[in-house]
């Protein structure tokens, strides 16, 4: 079953090809399915997750959907920075990469989406004034935003 509607699905996949100028590829970290369940192994949302990047991929040529096994791919999810699943990567034209853990459902939908777009572009909609300011950030910083389903 579908999760996003057709007419949000058509909406997005129209707002993609308007504006998605570059390739993005999506590093989507998980644990193998299963239909056994060992306590604390559980993976909340994994595959939903899964199943919103698979109808997110669809809609644009230009997405790049790779799934990868986070017991069996750990070296590459830590290249990534993954320490916890669901989550997953955008890469493309974009000097860094964007990390999301758990399902981007409500609100955090349009962010992944603004997202790719950013990231295939390689570029963001900061104001000068907000460019200026970080260019002065002299050392690393690692920003997190937590949500919750509602």
């Amino acid at each position: 079953m579908a999760l996003l509607s057709p007419t949000d699905r058509q909406r997005v996949q129209a707002y993609l090809q308007e504006r998605l100028t570059g390739p993005v590829a999506i590093h989507y970290f998980t644990q193998h399915e299963s239909v056994l369940t060992i306590p604390g192994q559980e993976c909340a949302y994994c595959q939903e997750t899964r199943e919103l990047l698979e109808e997110v991929s669809a809609l644009s040529e230009q997405i790049a959907l790779t799934t990868h096994d986070f017991v069996t791919e750990q070296t590459l999810a830590e290249q990534y920075g993954i320490d916890k699943i669901p989550g997953f990567v955008l890469t493309g034209a974009a000097k860094g990469h964007v990390r999301f853990f758990g399902i981007p459902a409500g609100y955090e939908f349009s962010t992944l989406i603004e997202d790719l777009v950013d990231v295939g572009s390689g570029t963001t909609k900061l104001s000068e004034q907000t460019r200026q300011r970080l260019q002065r950030v002299s050392q690393p910083l690692h920003i997190q935003v937590f949500v919750t389903p509602t």
